[in-house]
């Protein structure tokens, strides 16, 4: 089954399908970073660098969500589909996305109130209430990001292996 997208830059490499050794990538780092990015907000005075650490790391798992979507597409072409597994997966970028955007969005008000703070002025009740919903949002969208990520890792896991091993 040879197609357009059997010759893409998400289809092979080294001669081996992307999509095994990317999908690698995404079910370590992002669940980790978006682990680390809710222990890093219950967590009261975190470094700056900490902080924009966690953000590039699920920057890191975000993207590597794309590519591996990208190459499971390749990789069906070649074998055929895992509908099951193809359906979660197209839902895990988006996930991603918007767990990262509200990360961004906590990092930046957490960098306003640390500024705040350092320069001794009053606590602003906008910036407190702004900081308490986007956490909550963010760890809410880290706890989807996940769970998302185990269901299409085991979905994907079923499909390659359980004929193969008499699951």
């Amino acid at each position: 089954m040879t197609t357009a997208a059997a010759v893409s830059a998400f289809d092979l490499v080294g001669g081996l399908p992307v999509h095994p050794l990317v999908v690698h990538v995404t079910v370590i780092v992002l669940p980790v970073a978006a682990l680390a990015l809710v222990v890093i907000m219950v967590l009261p005075r975190v470094p700056r660098w900490v902080r924009w650490s966690v953000i590039a790391a699920l920057a890191v798992g975000t993207l590597s969500t794309f590519v591996a979507a990208e190459s499971g597409e390749a990789l069906s072409d070649r074998v055929g589909e895992a509908s099951v597994h193809e359906a979660l997966g197209e839902q895990l970028p988006p996930i991603a996305a918007i767990t990262l955007a509200l990360g961004v969005a906590w990092a930046i008000v957490s960098e306003l109130s640390a500024r705040a703070a350092a320069t001794g002025a009053p606590r602003s009740r906008p910036l407190l209430w702004g900081r308490v919903i986007v956490s909550v949002l963010a760890a809410g969208a880290a706890g989807v990001a996940i769970w998302f990520t185990v269901r299409v890792g085991h979905s994907g896991a079923v499909a390659s292996w359980q004929e193969r091993v008499g699951g």
